[in-house]
């Protein structure tokens, strides 16, 4: 029944894109957001530990002059330090970081969001708000059966509602679709309905980060379909990219093995043991 939960909710985590929030954020969060698209995405074939210290500069830089240049200083403040401790967390898994203090931040983190969504009207947040809020959400929740039922239809509104706000939002449709892809059709969910997202996000892609994130996802809902020569097409797109080639090197091996990144990301998560350890 845990495994059935768990394999439920479980996202694949997605990138992040650029939002049009005129007004609502400042140019400044706007463009450290853009910034971090494509950085992240380089991050991933860092060593950990340089991954780790280029996130916490990247942080501590855009945080110190935040105050000075916020129009929500409240709401910035959150969706930077989402959008930071979300791939911190990352990484420090990676490195075999202490799982249960990770997760309690990551909990504070979760609860500041919501807390501050809760308080505020919808046109007053931006779609960043609401999307890495349903980011934190989605890896606070996937360690937790308790934690799954009370917040896993919440992590669907949260990314519904961050292409209310901006309909060409690229990472919202990936997130929704990774979702979508996850869940049962029971519960909504099933591969045609992920893909109709992932179409979406790409279309809506404008820069290297979101792109790359959007041609993984298309390439991976297409070998799921036995589509293997439209998955390798976007793996190789993802690859021209130049962002780095680890994330890509093991999504090959992976297809090589017959089964996709979504199955490995399942796996990795503790869900089930249908993979083989290596």
């Amino acid at each position: 029944m845990k495994k059935l939960l768990l394999s439920l909710f479980f996202l694949f985590f997605a990138g992040f894109v650029f939002a049009t929030d005129t007004g609502v954020i400042s140019a400044y969060t706007r463009q450290k957001i853009d910034e971090f698209v494509t950085e992240r995405i380089r991050l991933k074939s860092a060593e950990e530990e340089i991954a780790l210290n280029s996130i916490k500069e990247i942080k501590n830089e855009s945080l110190s002059h935040l105050k000075e240049n916020a129009v929500d200083y409240e709401q910035e403040e959150c969706i930077l330090q989402s959008l930071y401790y979300t791939e911190f967390y990352e990484h420090a898994l990676n490195s075999k970081g202490n799982q249960d203090d990770l997760r309690e931040k990551m909990k504070k983190q979760m609860e500041r969001n919501i807390n501050l969504i809760e308080k505020r009207s919808q046109k007053k947040l931006s779609a960043w708000m609401y999307l890495v809020t349903g980011d934190v959400t989605s890896y606070y929740m996937t360690r937790s059966l308790a934690a799954t039922f009370l917040y896993g239809f919440k992590v669907k509104s949260f990314y519904e509602k961050s292409i209310e706000q901006d309909e060409s939002f690229s990472s919202g449709y990936v997130n929704l679709g990774n979702w979508l892809f996850y869940a049962p059709g029971i519960f909504g969910g099933g591969k045609n309905k992920a893909l109709k997202n992932y179409k979406k996000g790409l279309k809506c892609a404008v820069n290297p980060g979101e792109r790359y994130l959007a041609y993984i996802a298309f390439s991976q809902i297409n070998y799921e379909n036995k589509n293997k020569d439209v998955a390798a097409e976007y793996l190789q797109k993802a690859r021209d990219l130049n962002l780095g080639s680890k994330g890509i090197d093991l999504i090959e091996r992976c297809n090589k093995k017959g089964y996709s990144n979504f199955q490995y990301l399942r796996n990795r998560s503790g869900i089930d043991e249908e993979l083989e350890e290596e």
